[in-house]
């Protein structure tokens, strides 16, 4: 039997049964209510990477998954048989797994847990500089004033083509740098997109700082920008992948998610309340599209105090309004 058509047949014990109401990420998981436990906010998560799948709750922290070995742990068995496989095509995947076991790995990770938190660590080029070592009259260094930024968080200039008209901002993971974005410091066009960027799938920027941390509450935002400003995590998008949610959610802390005003938003507060963090919609003016717009307007501590204050964890008034933005 040829193994890729033996690892096919043991992801789609799970694959084949996945419930109607799934739904699949831009970061290749299928999201559902996990079929463990009571779940009603879509916090399942299925992921194959190459020959391995990994499936984790983000609700109850049922995990179970399989890469190339021998055996299929019961874990996955048990998973499978919720979703509905017949018991004659398991135990039928159990027995060929045995009987090609010279041909798999020996290793036994039969319930293998997908690492969310781990990426790979990355080397700045050469030509990267520390902006604040900039002379006060470089354009970059005076786009980073102008946004507010100097002195909040590491800003990086690289001289090379690509970013040499970029403010850069690091991604840092355990105090390892694993990526970084480069914003253009002109108004973006056709030909120059406002952001290039080098990160891995599932990072959340600025969580390193909220890992021993003793604050109660951690503020989600979608931009850079405005995750440094009020001292947040960034999610860098209108949609939070189940790797990122895992990563927030296992700070153990109050989670307050602060969406950009537009249309493209609607979606992740729709997402946070089905994941059952708090949404807030200050009052702030409407030249006010972000976070960032909102410490420029009103400063930094009052910026902070109004989102917290206008935090809402009831997915009715959440839902109403999104609806609004």
């Amino acid at each position: 039997m040829d193994i890729d058509f033996l690892v096919e047949k043991v992801h789609r014990l799970l694959l084949d049964n996945l419930p109607i109401k799934t739904n699949r990420t831009p970061s290749g998981w299928n999201t559902m209510n996990c079929p463990m436990c009571s779940d009603k906010r879509k916090r399942g998560g299925l992921i194959t990477t190459g020959a391995k799948i990994s499936y984790n709750c983000f609700n109850c922290g049922f995990t179970t998954g399989w890469e190339p070995n021998p055996t299929l742990g019961k874990k996955y068995k048990d998973l499978a048989t919720i979703l509905g496989a017949d018991q004659q095509d398991i135990h039928k995947v159990t027995v060929d797994l045995l009987k090609y076991s010279e041909t798999l790995e020996t290793e036994d990770t039969s319930d293998y847990v997908y690492n969310l938190a781990k990426f790979k660590t990355e080397k700045l080029p050469d030509t990267a500089t520390v902006v604040d070592d900039l002379p006060d009259s470089h354009p970059v260094k005076q786009y980073a004033k102008q946004r507010g930024l100097l002195g909040l968080y590491p800003l990086l200039h690289i001289n090379d083509n690509l970013y040499k008209q970029r403010l850069v901002v690091p991604f840092t993971y355990n105090n390892e740098l694993v990526g970084w974005t480069g914003r253009h410091i002109s108004p973006p066009n056709k030909q120059t997109p406002k952001y290039l960027h080098k990160m891995q799938p599932g990072y959340v920027f600025n969580i390193d700082r909220f890992a021993d941390s003793k604050r109660e509450i951690v503020i989600v935002t979608e931009g850079v920008f405005d995750a440094i400003l009020i001292d947040g995590v960034a999610i860098q998008g209108n949609a939070v992948g189940p790797e990122q949610a895992h990563l927030i959610e296992k700070l153990g802390k109050r989670v307050i998610l602060c969406p950009d005003r537009d249309k493209a938003g609607i979606e992740l507060v729709m997402q946070a309340a089905e994941l059952g963090w708090e949404v807030s919609f200050p009052p702030w003016t409407a030249e006010c599209k972000d976070a960032a717009d909102a410490v420029q307007k009103y400063g930094r501590l009052a910026t902070v105090s109004s989102i917290i204050k206008h935090a809402t964890g009831n997915e009715l008034k959440i839902k109403v309004k999104a609806k609004m933005i």
